[in-house]
């Protein structure tokens, strides 16, 4: 019962601030989305795990600092909140550059399967948007709001600015597995919270961290390659940063293991460099 009422009135409100955010100009809406969860978001529960988990990934860091990048954390997702009503925009008018790079090349240039790997950092649709970008054969899998109002125009916006996108479950991964079957690349973000898997070090701790990526890259013989969503200025840098040629392992457990925490070594240095345009609202480590 209590869903027929919050889930109608979330959309009242997302649907005023979607209109606010789609009709003013991008700088203009970011600011906006920077005042307001600036404002609201030291209300909430997630500016608690924002700043557990900033002092769990670095433990050496004074409460000063916390502080300083727990305010860069919530300024970074209010633009993120704008820039759901301007992806239109950061699609087409070149507001995102893909760094050409050897890496960069070989993905988009090789004909064969290849697995994309990235993480919730500057604006985590930049990844699927620099994709659609350059090919239309890559798939990705996405978390979906539980909202299914608000699920209905995000998903809109993802299907025609994204890679072909599916929902987070075991019909959306069978479509995905489907697609890779038909040639397709794959492009996933792998850093986020998950309650089973295999169980890694991220930042020193202990948490279970999704296999998918090794497990599938080790038995269809595709190479992995890392890249990382960076704001400049007032635009994007998409930039592939590190191959695991998986192709040319063995698939065995060990082989899995040492591709897991190759990945998460990577997510640990890209994040170090700039934490603040990290999604840190998930409990990584509860």
């Amino acid at each position: 019962m209590i869903k027929f009422i919050k889930y109608p009135l979330e959309f009242c409100i997302f649907i005023i601030f979607f209109f606010l955010f789609f009709v003013l100009p991008l700088n203009i809406s970011r600011k906006l989305g920077v005042f307001l969860a600036l404002r609201f978001g030291h209300m909430t529960n997630a500016n608690n795990i924002i700043n557990k988990n900033l002092k769990i990934a670095f433990p050496d860091k004074s409460n000063k600092w916390i502080a300083q990048t727990n305010r860069g954390v919530w300024t970074n997702f209010g633009k993120v909140l704008a820039e759901y009503a301007q992806l239109n925009k950061i699609a087409k008018n070149n507001i995102i550059k893909i760094i050409e790079n050897n890496y960069s090349k070989s993905f988009f240039e090789r004909s064969e399967n290849k697995i994309l790997i990235s993480a919730h950092s500057a604006n985590w649709e930049i990844p699927g948007i620099a994709c659609r970008i350059k090919s239309n054969k890559i798939s990705g899998i996405v978390r979906e709001p539980n909202n299914p109002f608000i699920r209905i125009i995000l998903s809109y916006f993802r299907n025609k600015y994204s890679v072909r996108c599916y929902e987070k479950n075991l019909i959306g991964t069978r479509k995905l597995m489907k697609d890779f079957k038909k040639g397709f690349s794959l492009a996933l973000l792998a850093d986020q919270k998950i309650s089973s898997g295999i169980e890694t070090k991220f930042f020193g701790k202990n948490v279970y961290t999704t296999a998918l990526p090794a497990q599938l890259a080790l038995k269809s013989k595709s190479d992995i390659y890392l890249a990382w969503p960076k704001r400049d200025g007032s635009n994007f840098e998409f930039k592939f940063c590190e191959l695991i040629e998986s192709s040319k392992l063995k698939d065995n457990e060990e082989n899995k293991i040492k591709i897991i925490e190759k990945i998460n070594s990577f997510f640990e240095k890209k994040i170090s460099e700039n934490p603040s345009e990290y999604f840190w609202h998930h409990d990584r480590w509860g």
